[in-house]
């Protein structure tokens, strides 16, 4: 703990004395110099979090089962303690290093149990993991920190100090005149000490981790060279192993990745932190330290954390952890004494009494503070565990629309779509995507959603959006619409943040309350010429007050001690965002064209011959089946599927894009050895209606790297009963065969079909091949024949596999090599059929096995005829 220069001074002082008069005594309730008037906390050797504290075992129980449960926590070794015991971090995070919008991840760091005696420390981060455990999925705050950021946690540093502390709950070594050490009063590791509290020879030994680091080492009065010397800051910097460790941690992350460190200590209630000489790093640490403060001085318990770096000066330090940090990484780093408060002078909290009588104690002596009651500690642990997440959530950056998108609300039909996407060469910029289906028209009645790169608003209990505690913010984006820069008067309704998902439009994106929709009407009387414009100008803070960073196609990240790329409403390098004026929507005197959904067709891009879609409308409520052929970055064929349903009435959407692994071709077969496997997301909007003239403007993004694929597909078959009207001669027609099938043994491989207008058929069989690799095979031209008035045969005589494609933005049509594959014959009725099969490579062979549907859309004009 960093006391006040008075009190650091008389304990250098005192370190000195002769240790004749010491004697091994014990805390109590009542009576004698070290009583609490309260019970004398005892550690319980149980896992789970209860209203008391919790032995060192008990917390590794409870944390290495976390780590096997929680694949997006796990425990790594840094290193190893003077007594050769192992010291754990607990990183938290997803398994890429990458946000869903591109870029590097953020990194926090927060550091426990450095010294040993305090106890509030490694409850209180056990308490930041089980927190995090526990929400890891909430599609909200918590999961939007372990997917745009790793967490560095690390429990108990000084893991030897920390069991000897336990070892002895209530005794330890005392002297008027120095006062409690060792046993329970442990503060320093173990260099040249034993683990017994009666050798009398060693009990002073030992460095004080939080002495031991540069650049101040051994530079103040705050600290000591006297090896029995509470504050002793050993031999060298950095010379003790759980320091190395501490270092080691950090190195689990590049360095260009961390933002914001603490060291975690008990007692005084307070934020110690350095000034430093960059002043824009002072600005934004203070208000981190604000943030965290505001918001725990609003949890039930109202304990204010007062910030005092206004009491330090630039290039002074004692050797603490957190100044190593905010000198090396130029990031806020500062020690977090916990609760309760102390005398520091001036006072931080002179309307408490300090130490353990904060709780109703007793005061006999200055060290009550460190020892807690049992009654406290769940409640210390929980509520600083969400202070921390709010103050992590502030270093993961300011805020940023990614997405702009303009609704027809009359029709439901998107008019105008808009976003940043990631660059693909440089992380840090986007680039900027827009298309107009339509213009907006006088008198239209329009919704506005705006999608951002993080959740921008808290919910109370009840599930209402409300202002995170302690924050006091504008809780609808400030909009305004400029025609020829004149401000139009608007009415925004129906204002709100969207906690639904769904593929419609009017669902969020990642998480919980990152998109926000507001619904206004143009003016009937608005005069406009041909090539005006609406330009829009929009500012919104997120849950903790940052506003939104001007200029998207920067992108904000961390360096040099402050945010770059941060810019405000007039385009500057700042700490305060702005106005984002990208969004300008052209204005039309006609009517927007008639839009809709797509019909069933095979899809491509002409300009990526080799590739494409087989897609399924199911209903009109706009479900759809998607398989899409493609390839890797390395030419390999690849299949993804999804089922889903409308973005819009002229869009379809899918979040959930899946891949099989696991198959092989032919009768080894098993399903059981197949897995799905999430690629990411597809989004498809298309002009006009159902047709061959319709084009789907198409959207792949990728949430473990953020790469997004942009293409504009259009329909390359004539689906016979989706492109014309039905024949009403033929009782039965083998184009109500249209759709997919599969063999339930053989889930996780299947066939699409189509009879097309032409009076043929084609075919995607999507499987694998005899080693485990996916595979498409593909073929057009099919015979159609029928054997039976109810039933149809299809032949296929030359169906072929592709490779070489690339996947993304890097294909070429000329790389595509269709290889001959062999041939494949359908036997099928409405009940079922079979597939036959006769390979070229004898690896695959020959073969055949029943099938039956999996979809059938009601869109087809020739359905099953009724049994």
């Amino acid at each position: 703990m960093k006391n006040n220069r008075l009190m650091l001074c008389f304990l250098l002082i005192l370190a000195t004395l002769s240790l004749q008069a010491q004697n091994i005594i014990q805390w109590q309730e009542q009576g004698g110099p070290l009583a609490l008037g309260y019970p004398v906390p005892i550690p319980a050797d149980v896992a789970e979090p209860f209203d008391g504290f919790r032995t060192y075992q008990g917390l590794q129980d409870q944390l290495q089962s976390i780590d096997l449960d929680n694949p997006w926590i796990n425990a790594e070794q840094v290193g190893t303690t003077h007594k050769q015991r192992a010291i754990w971090a607990y990183v938290l995070g997803d398994a890429n290093n990458r946000t869903p919008y591109g870029q590097t991840e953020a990194a926090m760091m927060v550091n426990g149990g450095i010294h040993a005696r305090e106890w509030q420390s490694p409850e209180t981060v056990t308490g930041i993991i089980e927190l995090f455990h526990a929400n890891s999925h909430d599609q909200g705050l918590y999961q939007y920190l372990m997917e745009n950021s790793t967490l560095i946690t690390i429990p108990v540093l000084n893991v030897d100090g920390f069991l000897q502390t336990q070892r002895y709950p209530k005794s330890n070594w005392y002297s008027a005149a120095i006062g409690p050490r060792d046993g329970r009063m442990r503060r320093k590791n173990l260099r040249n000490t034993d683990e017994t509290l009666s050798t009398q020879s060693d009990y002073l030994n030992g460095v004080d981790l939080n002495r031991n680091n540069p650049p101040y080492w051994a530079s103040s009065t705050s600290s000591s060279s006297n090896s029995t010397s509470i504050v002793y800051h050993g031999p060298t910097a950095q010379s003790e192993p759980e320091i190395q460790a501490l270092l080691n941690a950090a190195d689990l992350v590049e360095a260009n990745q961390l933002r914001i460190y603490t060291d975690l200590h008990s007692f005084s209630q307070v934020h110690f932190a350095n000034r430093s000489f960059n002043n824009d790093l002072n600005t934004l640490q203070s208000r981190v330290l604000s943030v965290f403060s505001r918001h725990h001085k609003a949890l039930p318990g109202a304990k204010n954390y007062v910030d005092r770096s206004g009491f330090t000066r630039p290039g002074f330090g004692i050797g603490s952890t957190d100044e190593y940090f905010q000198n090396t990484y130029q990031i806020p780093a500062w020690t977090l004494e916990t609760e309760p408060s102390n005398t520091l002078s001036p006072d931080a909290h002179p309307d408490l009494p300090g130490f353990s009588a904060d709780y109703g104690g007793v005061v006999t002596n200055g060290h009550s503070g460190f020892i807690a009651p049992d009654s406290a500690i769940r409640r210390i642990r929980e509520q600083l565990a969400k202070s921390f997440a709010v103050a992590w959530y502030t270093q993961a950056g300011p805020p940023a629309i990614i997405q702009y998108r303009i609704i027809d609300t009359a029709t439901d039909t998107i008019v105008f779509d808009a976003a940043w996407d990631a660059d693909r060469d440089d992380e840090n910029l986007r680039n900027f995507y827009s298309h107009v289906f339509a213009g907006l028209t006088a008198g239209g009645t329009y919704a506005l959603q705006l999608r951002f790169n993080k959740p921008m608003r808290h919910r109370d209990d009840n599930g209402e959006v409300a202002a995170l505690p302690g924050h006091n913010i504008l809780m609808t984006p400030y909009v305004r619409l400029k025609l020829n820069e004149e401000i139009l008067d608007m009415t925004w309704q129906n204002s709100r943040w969207l906690n639904q998902k769904s593929s419609h439009w009017s669902s969020y994106g990642y998480y919980r309350d990152d998109t926000w929709v507001g619904e206004f009407q143009l003016p009937a009387e608005l005069i406009f010429d041909e090539n005006d414009v609406l330009n829009f100008e929009i500012i919104t803070p997120d849950m903790v007050g940052q506003n939104n960073d001007s200029n998207p196609q920067t992108a904000v990240y961390w360096s040099q001690g402050r945010w770059q790329h941060y810019e405000d409403s007039s385009g500057a390098s700042a700490l305060n965002g702005g106005f984002d004026k990208t969004l300008t929507v052209p204005l039309s005197e006609t009517p927007a064209p008639e839009m809709g959904l797509p019909v069933t067709a095979l899809y491509y891009d002409p300009s990526r011959n080799g590739e494409g879609f087989s897609l399924e409308l199911l209903n009109e409520g706009g479900e759809f089946w998607l398989q899409w052929f493609t390839y890797n970055d390395k030419g390999d064929a690849r299949w993804y599927v999804a089922a889903d349903g409308a973005l819009a009435a002229n869009g379809l959407a899918t979040s959930t894009l899946y891949t099989v692994n696991g198959g092989v071709f032919g009768p080894d077969y098993n399903p059981d050895n197949t897995r799905l496997a999430l690629f990411g997301g597809l989004e498809m909007i298309f002009d006009g209606i159902g047709g061959t003239r319709q084009r789907g403007f198409t959207k792949y993004t990728n949430p473990d790297t953020g790469e997004v694929v942009r293409f504009v597909v259009e329909p390359f078959t004539r689906a016979e009963g989706f492109f014309n009207s039905p024949d009403q001669t033929q009782e039965f027609h083998a184009a109500a065969v249209t759709g997919s099938w599969f063999n339930p043994d053989r889930n996780g491989e299947g066939f699409h079909l189509q009879i097309l207008t032409d009076n043929t058929a084609v075919m995607q069989w999507y499987s694998f091949t005899p080693d485990g690799d996916k595979q498409w095979i593909v073929s057009s031209g099919g015979q159609i024949s029928y054997p039976s008035t109810d039933s149809v045969l299809l032949e296929f005589t030359d169906a072929y596999t592709g490779s070489g494609g690339i996947f993304g933005p890097d294909f070429n049509p000329d790389d595509i090599i269709l290889a001959p594959w062999g041939n494949l014959q359908f036997e099928l009725s409405c009940e079922g059929g079979a597939v036959h099969y006769q390979a070229i490579d004898p690896d695959y062979g020959s073969g055949s096995y029943p099938i039956i549907r999996l979809t059938a859309s009601e869109l087809n004009a020739y359905p099953c005829p009724e049994p």
